[in-house]
């Protein structure tokens, strides 16, 4: 049985086979613009699988990179902020010390209360602090300042202080199942019950002023201040301590992400980058095969009188 191979047909290869060699140059040249070998399931589809899962890896990983970082800036700044704290309570306990002595007049006492009245607007000032325009002792309410005075003496000085802060801790998710507490609840540190930082320093300044007491019980009650000052001081330490373990505990998480974060991008770059030398060569060869078929095509289609006689 003869198969007969008409002009129209020969056409028709011809086409499909030129079509199909520039549609490969065409992805080789889109590899070598782009980089990219892969970038669709049908280009490679185990390796886009593959490709897919690092990428979303790598973004997971990253955003808890970038919350750790957030999280490192909210609890240096805390630290940082207890110890400044821890300081102005030492200088408070310092001056009760010091004033416990009977032998102080009214103008000396006045001059120790004067500088618990500049502790006490200090302490305000550590409460109030802000990292990045947020208040790092308002707990979840970061967004308005977590304390205010509420109640003043006679004189205008503070009497009472009053947290407007939330109940809760601001949290971040460092990890699938990890979150670390980055911005600590102001009442529960700064007021806690039996270590209330600004009641106590207002006690300690109020007993300085206090006129009516005799001279020896006016330094008892004095003398009772220190150690009501060291139990405050003892409660920022206690936070400052669980500040610094988060902080440490970071480090080395960052650590094990960036190892992470590494490892799938390049894995990404191993599956979905373009081997250049190797493109270049296949671009080369496909655009060889195009000339060739289309030099063929051209002679077997150029008309003749046989073509005619079919």
């Amino acid at each position: 049985m003869n198969v007969r191979v008409t002009s129209q047909t020969q056409s028709a290869n011809a086409v499909f086979f030129l079509r199909q060699q520039a549609g490969e140059a065409a992805k080789y040249q889109d590899q070598l613009s782009s980089g990219l070998k892969v970038k669709a399931a049908s280009d490679n589809p185990a390796a886009f699988a593959a490709v897919s899962q690092s990428l979303a890896i790598s973004k997971r990983t990253g955003t808890y990179q970038q919350t750790i970082t957030d999280a490192t800036a909210d609890l240096n700044s805390g630290v940082s902020s207890l110890v400044d704290a821890g300081q102005v309570v030492g200088k408070a306990k310092q001056l009760a010390i010091s004033a416990a002595n009977s032998g102080n007049d009214t103008a000396e006492y006045e001059a120790y209360a004067t500088e618990v009245d500049s502790l006490i607007d200090q302490m305000l000032d550590i409460a109030n602090r802000t990292n990045d325009g947020r208040y790092l002792f308002g707990g979840t309410a970061d967004g308005a300042k977590p304390f205010r005075i509420d109640t003043r003496t006679p004189g205008g000085r503070p009497a009472t202080i009053a947290y407007d802060g939330a109940a809760e801790r601001a949290s971040g998710r460092i990890g699938p199942s990890q979150t670390v507490d980055t911005k600590f609840v102001g009442s529960q540190v700064f007021q806690a019950t039996g270590a209330d930082v600004f009641a106590e320093l207002i006690a300690l300044r109020d007993d300085l002023r206090n006129t009516t007491l005799p001279p020896g019980t006016k330094a008892k009650a004095i003398s009772a201040r220190i150690g009501t000052l060291e139990a405050a001081q003892k409660q920022l330490g206690s936070v400052t301590g669980e500040q610094s373990a988060a902080l440490a505990g970071m480090e080395a998480l960052q650590e094990r992400l960036v190892d992470l974060k590494l490892n799938a991008d390049s894995r990404v770059t191993d599956l979905a980058s373009t081997d250049i030398a190797e493109a270049v060569v296949k671009l080369k060869e496909q655009e060889a095969a195009y000339q060739a078929t289309l030099g063929v095509t051209s002679r077997l289609l150029q008309p003749s009188l046989l073509d005619f006689i079919r």
